[in-house]
């Protein structure tokens, strides 16, 4: 997660107090503040923190997994393919689960006829090294 980000829930939560504290008193203002604090800091951390691993035969993104005899493919996007992958180029029926912070992406190509999802696209540090481990889970299966 970026630190901006983290900046500006610092930013919003001191905006909140000064709105909410000008009403009610501190005491009640402090702890709805609190909560409303800790709430955003828990999603905005869930939000940057979603597993992306291989494990087994298994490609678990988040809550998701998709087992290695549906996977046909996976190449790593970097750059202006990337971009182009979720941009211009993207096909709408692509299972996306992707960070704007996060600029390479893994395409996994599926090979379930039945699946409404031609590809996951999924956003990765490791683009490269995570696109290999899929191909051998892949490879694996056949």
């Amino acid at each position: 997660m970026p630190w901006v980000w983290w900046l500006l829930l610092v930013v919003l939560v001191v905006s909140l107090a000064a709105a909410v504290l000008a009403y009610v008193p501190i005491e009640l203002g402090g702890v709805v503040v609190g909560l409303i604090a800790v709430a955003l800091g828990v999603v905005l951390f869930s939000y940057g923190h979603a597993a992306v691993r291989v494990a087994g035969d298994t490609l678990w993104v988040g809550r998701y997994r998709l087992e290695g005899e549906w996977i046909d493919s996976a190449e790593a996007l970097h750059g202006e393919d990337a971009a182009t992958a979720v941009g211009v180029g993207a096909d709408q029926r692509d299972f996306l689960h992707t960070r704007p912070y996060v600029k390479d992406l893994v395409r996994v190509k599926l090979a379930d006829p039945a699946d409404p999802h031609p590809h996951w696209l999924v956003s990765s540090r490791r683009a490269t090294d995570l696109a290999a481990a899929i191909t051998d889970i892949a490879k694996g299966q056949r």
